[in-house]
């Protein structure tokens, strides 16, 4: 029976912790004496919960797995994730998950509150407990395809599973988004963390992958609402009619759109160039030449003659600009197209750059709240945190 405790506890435990095993203790000298005194330890000395509870793990599964016991072989474990760091998470979920739950007869009923065993249990297994409720996320009751859930399986890592936990989720398409959202919220006073929300990176526009997650084949939503914000992605020199316009975002909004899933598209182009075509312009182009000097420097940070350097051409451009009688458009262009994208300055770094911008900015929140070009990022907030 200790060897098959032990064989376990190899399994819950590190390579380099392989001195934590059990052993039996015990003390006095009659029989009953002894019984009484017999104890199952680790045979290293002040080990913490975490292991002692892996310890009794071990135990129960050796009691489910005997041989000749015909009872309900059905294991429930609150908060597995109890006392163990991320990686003693990952390898006990692993092999309970593998070895446990799919190659033998013991069921698994786990809760859990831990983004990481979220992202390693497979979706067919979860089940969202929300508001005295029951959500599966097997294929019979949402609206995810087969290919969603192999999908997700590549790609749901624990930076995103945290959607499990949120009661409201932002999915956006890049760091650019997932930079800016947050501060945002934070200056009209709606802290996204406060509400509960999670801005989820999917680092691509496969939206579908992940709300389709909160989508369900028949009855009631999970009841968390989710904003889908991404770009409008149709360049201005496009050619196309408003008209035809106006059809590809009502296209790309029933696409994305139902039960509690909304979308919120960019006015014009992207996030970047709409910026530059707000009432920022001129923030944003500061933040667009600070990034660039961030990005060809060696230093942490700015030194104060290179952020005066990047002011007085900021002063300078403009001033052209408008002895030029330079349009919005043209403006919006020469700062996205003909400097940040020419130059190949990274989005995330700009992005950086213009929340530091903001924070520093007086009376910026009511100049955010009407701006037309910023609107759909005030809405996706506003949606998610009522």
């Amino acid at each position: 029976m200790l060897s098959d405790i032990n064989e376990y506890l190899k399994e819950f435990f590190a390579e380099k912790e392989i001195n934590k095993i059990a052993k039996f203790t015990f003390s006095g000298q009659s029989l009953s004496g002894i019984l009484e005194k017999l104890i199952l330890d680790l045979a290293e000395g002040n080990s913490g919960l975490g292991s002692y509870n892996r310890l009794y793990i071990a135990t129960e599964l050796l009691l489910l797995k005997r041989t000749n016991y015909y009872g309900i072989k059905l294991s429930l474990i609150e908060e597995v994730e109890a006392h163990l760091h991320p990686q003693a998470q990952l390898r006990l979920i692993e092999y309970l998950q593998n070895e446990i739950a799919e190659r033998s007869a013991v069921q698994l009923i786990m809760t859990t509150h831990s983004p990481n065993l979220a992202s390693k249990i497979k979706l067919n297994n979860l089940i969202i407990c929300k508001s005295d409720k029951a959500f599966p996320m097997g294929s019979d009751f949402t609206e995810l395809e087969k290919g969603d859930y192999l999908f997700l399986e590549r790609f749901l890592d624990v930076t995103k599973a945290n959607l499990f936990f949120a009661q409201g989720i932002i999915l956006v398409e890049g760091d650019a988004e997932n930079l800016l959202i947050p501060v945002i919220a934070d200056i009209l006073g709606n802290t996204l963390t406060k509400h509960g929300v999670s801005v989820v990176n999917v680092q691509s526009t496969a939206f579908l992958r992940y709300s389709r997650i909160f989508k369900r084949k028949s009855g009631e939503g999970v009841g968390v609402k989710v904003a889908v914000v991404t770009d409008n992605d149709i360049k201005p020199d496009s050619g196309l009619t408003e008209e035809q316009i106006k059809d590809k975002r009502t296209e790309k909004e029933a696409k994305y759109n139902g039960q509690e899933i909304k979308t919120f598209i960019s006015p014009d182009w992207t996030l970047e160039y709409d910026i530059a075509l707000s009432g920022l312009k001129k923030e944003f182009y500061t933040a667009v030449l600070r990034a660039e000097k961030i990005k060809n420097s060696d230093t942490y940070g700015l030194t104060p003659d290179k952020i005066t350097e990047v002011n007085q051409k900021v002063d300078t451009d403009f001033t052209t600009w408008t002895s030029e009688h330079k349009t919005d458009q043209e403006i919006a262009k020469a700062i996205y197209e003909g400097y940040m994208l020419d130059k190949k300055i990274s989005k995330s770094i700009v992005a950086q750059c213009f929340a530091s911008l903001l924070k520093e900015c007086e009376g910026i929140k009511q100049q955010i709240e009407v701006d037309e070009k910023l609107k759909y990022l005030v809405d996706a907030i506003k949606y998610v945190t009522e």
